[in-house]
């Protein structure tokens, strides 16, 4: 597999996993809490994006022409391999090495809720909250991991046309 269609997506994927597990363990031992939040999550796309970055920008070094379609599947690749990292790190985390987090994350979801402002929606959206079982399964991080394929193709769009260059 010297030679593999997806070598650099693989490898960029796999790095941007590592950071994104390396950054979330700094969070975990800073403030659980804080690693919970939506601010922390969300910016773990940062690292996504920059290995999909990378891998596409290495594999377009390596030819002449890259057409968008060309780049799409190496960023893709990309995301997956390094949200495989996030799930399988997130799923081991709450289950195996810290299970009081998923009630934690749930206190830190309806803690978010209410401080959003939208009065009207926080008691349906705290009442959502506490039905949902504080639980995270393997189940359920396949289901995510697989919903995330959505956002990481969306990303993979964005990321191919900027880094096409025919």
């Amino acid at each position: 597999m010297k030679n593999g269609k997806y070598n650099l997506s693989i490898r960029y994927g796999v790095l941007a996993g590592v950071c994104v597990v390396l950054y979330m363990l700094v969070f975990y031992f800073y403030d659980v809490k804080v690693m919970l939040g939506p601010s922390v999550f969300w910016s773990t796309t940062l690292l996504f994006i920059v290995g999909m970055f990378f891998a596409a920008r290495e594999e377009r070094k390596k030819r002449e022409f890259m057409t968008f379609r060309e780049v799409l599947p190496v960023a893709f690749v990309t995301y997956l391999v390094a949200n495989l990292f996030f799930y399988d790190f997130v799923y081991i985390l709450f289950n195996f090495v810290d299970a009081s987090l998923p009630e934690l994350q749930r206190q830190v979801s309806i803690e978010t809720a209410q401080a959003s402002g939208f009065t009207e929606l926080i008691e349906e959206a705290i009442e959502e909250i506490e039905k949902t079982p504080a639980e995270f399964t393997l189940g359920q991080a396949i289901f995510d991991y697989i919903r995330s394929a959505i956002f990481g193709f969306i990303l993979s769009l964005m990321i191919a046309a900027v880094t096409r260059n025919k």
